[in-house]
């Protein structure tokens, strides 16, 4: 395996999923809300969606890249629509110190239902496949996918790591600092965070519009 390449990928995916949006906020509240693996899980699902677009633009599946583009404004409509309504909940709801310090166990169907839901909406995202495509574009003359069949699976193994590091990482660190917030910065916390993710699900809504 062709470990300069294996890094690359590993940047590229921290790249594409450091920057702060709604899976980010999602992810952080799991890891107040719940703990630790749960939070890590959830990212699992947008690195899932991240693995595909990479797939996609390491192979140039020009089919599928058609596709989103034809119906890049349906993606994003629904996508915004997923935002809207989650961000409203989240907003609604009310987090307390005891629920944040519950260890019952976490059903199986809840996690399913995180990771599904941040595939969702990173798979309804145009904007992350676009990015992707830009990045491997860019970087064609560095990456050389088509001189062996070796560094498309490479590249996107590294871009799949880089994206779990990540979700690692944030999920470690807001697990550690939890502790020290106190009640009403947990309540703050929820309705923001509802709040933010409500936002981006309308800015997606109104780029279809206008």
């Amino acid at each position: 395996m062709d470990l300069f390449l294996l890094v690359t990928g590993i940047f590229i995916g921290l790249s594409v999923t450091a920057p702060l949006g709604p899976v980010n906020i999602i992810v952080i509240r799991t890891a107040i809300r719940r703990n630790f693996t749960v939070a890590v899980l959830t990212g699992l699902g947008a690195v899932t969606a991240d693995a595909v677009f990479a797939v996609m633009a390491a192979y140039g599946v020009r089919s599928i890249e058609q596709f989103i583009v034809h119906f890049a404004k349906p993606l994003n409509i629904v996508g915004g629509i997923l935002l809207v309504v989650l961000g409203i909940r989240l907003a609604r709801s009310h987090i307390n110190m005891a629920q944040v310090s519950q260890q019952d166990p976490v059903q199986r169907s809840l996690i399913v239902k995180k990771m599904l839901a941040t595939f969702a909406l990173t798979i309804t995202n145009p904007a992350t496949f676009f990015g992707f495509l830009a990045i491997f574009g860019t970087m064609s003359s560095v990456l050389a996918l088509a001189s062996s069949p070796l560094r498309p699976p490479t590249i996107v193994f590294g871009v799949a790591l880089g994206a779990a590091l990540w979700w690692v990482f944030i999920s470690f660190v807001v697990t550690r600092l939890k502790s020290r917030i106190s009640a009403s910065t947990f309540d703050r916390i929820n309705r923001w965070t509802g709040v933010l993710i409500a936002a981006f699900g309308f800015a997606l809504l109104m780029d279809v519009v206008f």
